[in-house]
C-alpha cells in the first residue's frame, strides 16, 4: 500500500484548517474591552471597605443658646440604625440647645407614627415613603416632609441574602436562579421595591417568585432551615448572619442609589402654628445627619449613641454596612414619584392617579436651617 502526498492538495488543506480555525475562534465568547466575565458567587462575607472614621463633622453655624420657654414636641421612631439623626440629636443635647423638649416615642413599625403624626398625638416621626404614606396623603391626613431621610449607598444595607449551604452546594449561583423560589421581604413597601430592583438584574420581575412577607430576623431563621430560598435582609441583621454562617449575600449591590426610601413628617397644623419650632427641630436633625456623614457614622460617641437607642452592639453597627444621610437636606421629589407609582403598579394604593408629591414638602425649614448652619463642606 503506497501513501501518496501533494503538496498542492496538502496546502489546501491546511489552508481549509486555518480558515476554520479562524472562525471558529471569532464565535467564541473572548473577552473584550468592555466586558467583563460573568462573577463566580463567593460564599464568604463581603469585605466593606469601610470609610476612615473622622471626628464628628461640626455645623459651619451652631445657633447660639436658647434662652425663652422650651416647646415641648413628640418625635416618632423606629429603634433602627437608619433614624440615627434622631437619637443622636437628643443624645447631643441639639434639641434642648434650640428651645426643644423632646420626647422621643419608639414604635414597632412605620404604620402607627404616621397615623398618629397626622392625628397630632406625635408631632414629628421618621418614617418610610412607603404605601402607609401615601395612602395617608390621599385621605387628607394632615402630614408633610419636613427633611429627607436616608439612602443607601454601595454595597447597599438591604441586601438580597441566600443560605450558605445552598451557596456551597450550588444549589443557586445567581439572581436568574431565583424563578419560582420564595423570596422574602419584612413587608410590602420600600423593601418590595428593593427586591424588584435586585431581581432586574438577573432577568426578573416579582412576579416571577413566589413572594412571601417575613420580618427580617424570622427571614433569617427561615434561610437556615430551608424554608424560604432567599430574602431581603437589612443591616446590621445581614452582617450578623453572615458571621453566623447562616446566610451569604446573592446579591450585595445593585441599583438603588437614587431612591430616598424614608423621610421626617411633621403634622401641617402644629408646623403651621409653631414654625420656629419647627425650625429648630429639622436644624437639630441636620444638624446630627452631618455628625453622622462624611465617614462619622463609625465614630465613637455616634456608634455608642446608636447601640444604645438600637440594642444592636457597638461592634456589629461598626461592621456593617451604613446608610447615607443628606446634611443639606435635599429631598429627592423624583424618587417619592418613583416610589409611588411602583406602589400604584403593584396595587398597594387606595388611590389610582398619582400624587403630586411637591404638595407633601415644605421645604422652608430645611431652607431656613441650612440658611443658619451654612452649607455642609464639600469633600
Amino acid at each position: 500500500m503506497r501513501i501518496r502526498t501533494s503538496a498542492g492538495r496538502g496546502q489546501r488543506v491546511c489552508g481549509v484548517l486555518i480558515v476554520a480555525l479562524v472562525l471558529m475562534a471569532a464565535l467564541l465568547p473572548v473577552p473584550a474591552a468592555g466586558r467583563q466575565a460573568t462573577p463566580t458567587l463567593s460564599c464568604e462575607p463581603i469585605v466593606v471597605e469601610e470609610p476612615v472614621a473622622t471626628p464628628a463633622a461640626v455645623p459651619a453655624q451652631t445657633p447660639g443658646p436658647f434662652t425663652g420657654e422650651a416647646v415641648s414636641i413628640t418625635v416618632g421612631y423606629i429603634p433602627i440604625s437608619i433614624y440615627a439623626p434622631v437619637y443622636v440629636a437628643e443624645a447631643k443635647g441639639y434639641y434642648d440647645a434650640l428651645g426643644l423638649d423632646v420626647t422621643l416615642q419608639a414604635f414597632a413599625g412605620g404604620t402607627d407614627p404616621i397615623a398618629l403624626t397626622g392625628s397630632g398625638d406625635v408631632d414629628f416621626a421618621a418614617v418610610g415613603a412607603g404605601p402607609a404614606f401615601w395612602n395617608s396623603l390621599a385621605l387628607g391626613l394632615p402630614i408633610q416632609i419636613v427633611a429627607p431621610g436616608h439612602a443607601e449607598g454601595s454595597p447597599v444595607a438591604t441586601p438580597l441574602m441566600i443560605s450558605r449551604d445552598a451557596c456551597l452546594s450550588g444549589e443557586i449561583a445567581s439572581v436568574a436562579d431565583l424563578r419560582d423560589r420564595r423570596v422574602s421581604i419584612n413587608a410590602r413597601g420600600g423593601t418590595e421595591y428593593w427586591l424588584g430592583a435586585a431581581l432586574a438584574t438577573g432577568g426578573l420581575t416579582i412576579d416571577d417568585v413566589d413572594l412571601q412577607t417575613i420580618g427580617f430576623p424570622d427571614a433569617v431563621a427561615a434561610l437556615d432551615t430551608g424554608a424560604i430560598d432567599a430574602a431581603m435582609v437589612a443591616e446590621p441583621l445581614a452582617t450578623l448572619a453572615e458571621r453566623q454562617g447562616i446566610a451569604i449575600r446573592l446579591l450585595p449591590d445593585f441599583p438603588v442609589q437614587d431612591i430616598q426610601p424614608t423621610a421626617i413628617i411633621g403634622n401641617r397644623d402644629f408646623a403651621a402654628g409653631n414654625p420656629d419650632a419647627t425650625t429648630a427641630f429639622v436644624t437639630a436633625y441636620l444638624m446630627a445627619a452631618r455628625d453622622l456623614s462624611g465617614g462619622a457614622f463609625d465614630d465613637p460617641a455616634n456608634l455608642a449613641i446608636i447601640s444604645q437607642y438600637t440594642s444592636v452592639p457597638v461592634d456589629l453597627l461598626a461592621a456593617s454596612v451604613q446608610p447615607l444621610y443628606f446634611p443639606d437636606g435635599e429631598i429627592n421629589v423624583e424618587s417619592l414619584n418613583t416610589l409611588q407609582r411602583f406602589f400604584l403598579d403593584r396595587g398597594q394604593l387606595d388611590y389610582d392617579q398619582p400624587i403630586d408629591p411637591t404638595t407633601a414638602i415644605d421645604g422652608q425649614y430645611v431652607a431656613a436651617a441650612v440658611a443658619a448652619l451654612g452649607p455642609f463642606p464639600a469633600d
